[in-house]
């Protein structure tokens, strides 16, 4: 009787693995993991590069929309032109491939700038208290993101306008290019003619290029569209014609090889030529694979100026 149970036990007892089975398993198991990692890769650079997108197109669609903002209040009234010592100043001017810029009638340029960026210099005035016109109402914003009143506190207005507003682009500290704004300085949140402050709004932006809209015969409408050095030949109220701007900004990303092949809205198609987008450069040198997008707009003036006889 034990001798049968001994060997029904030893039926049952399980059988170990060969050592063939046991090679075969662990490549088996080894390829699952290998193809686990590439997957995990694999969607990790396809999150990486999404999120470079994302954070491009924030960018590219913020510049369009601190540029239209700044240029729809171009020209806004302020104290009256006629009680100024001087004559009037353009609402918008602008000069190309400038560097290092300076507040002037037109842009003064020191030297060559990022990615022959042009530089951007508007003119207006913001809204004010009732009793108080150097308060502002919190109704309207300058490029530094502050309320701008409809008077400078203690001093006099440029040609009318309570604030000026110079964009261009400049390397930050980590080389990276990037999207200035010089404005005029506050004390206690009041414009008061003392000076002027630079920040920086967006980083990324390798080059912004610009062209004017003329009204030739005016119409209220552009004829040609017109780069900065193409103005003075057309006589020092040349600038008054404006009454549209192009803008054309080159954005990159942050992240190296974030860049597809993948076609991402119809701003990357080739530009035409003699718009602001035709005018980008090459791209700049960056990390390898970096991804770049350009956005591009057409900006009417709301408070463009009337020619007149003596002016135009």
């Amino acid at each position: 009787m034990s001798r049968r149970i001994d060997a029904r036990s030893r039926r049952i007892l399980p059988r170990g693995f060969s050592l063939v089975e046991l090679m075969v398993g662990m490549a088996l198991g080894l390829i699952a993991v290998a193809a686990a990692g590439a997957a995990f890769l694999a969607t990790h650079a396809a999150y990486l590069a999404t999120t470079d997108r994302v954070v491009i197109e924030e960018r590219g669609q913020r510049a369009l929309a601190i540029l239209s903002m700044l240029l729809r209040q171009s020209g806004w009234p302020g104290e009256p032109v006629s009680e100024m010592a001087g004559t009037a100043l353009p609402a918008v001017s602008g000069a190309d491939n400038c560097g290092q810029p300076a507040v002037a009638a037109v842009p003064a340029c020191a030297r060559a700038a990022v990615g022959q960026s042009d530089a951007l210099l508007v003119r207006f005035s913001g809204s004010g208290r009732p009793a108080a016109p150097a308060q502002p109402d919190e109704t309207m914003t300058d490029c530094s993101g502050y309320p701008l009143a409809a008077r400078v506190a203690g001093a006099a207005a440029t040609a009318g306008y309570a604030a000026e507003n110079l964009l261009y682009v400049a390397a930050g500290a980590d080389g990276v290019p990037q999207l200035l704004c010089r404005y005029p300085a506050r004390r206690n949140g009041v414009v008061d003619g003392s000076g002027w402050t630079s920040g920086a709004l967006l980083r990324g932006v390798e080059s912004l290029q610009l062209r004017y809209g003329l009204d030739m015969d005016q119409d209220g409408r552009p004829e040609r569209f017109e780069t900065a050095s193409a103005m003075p030949p057309l006589g020092e109220a040349a600038w008054q014609r404006v009454v549209a701007v192009q803008i054309a900004i080159a954005v990159r990303g942050d992240r190296p090889g974030s860049a597809t092949l993948v076609r991402v809205s119809g701003t990357d198609t080739p530009a035409l030529p003699g718009t602001a987008a035709a005018d980008l450069p090459p791209a700049a040198s960056a990390p390898a694979g970096t991804a770049r997008r350009v956005f591009a707009a057409t900006v009417r003036l709301r408070n463009a100026p009337r020619c007149e006889e003596t002016l135009c």
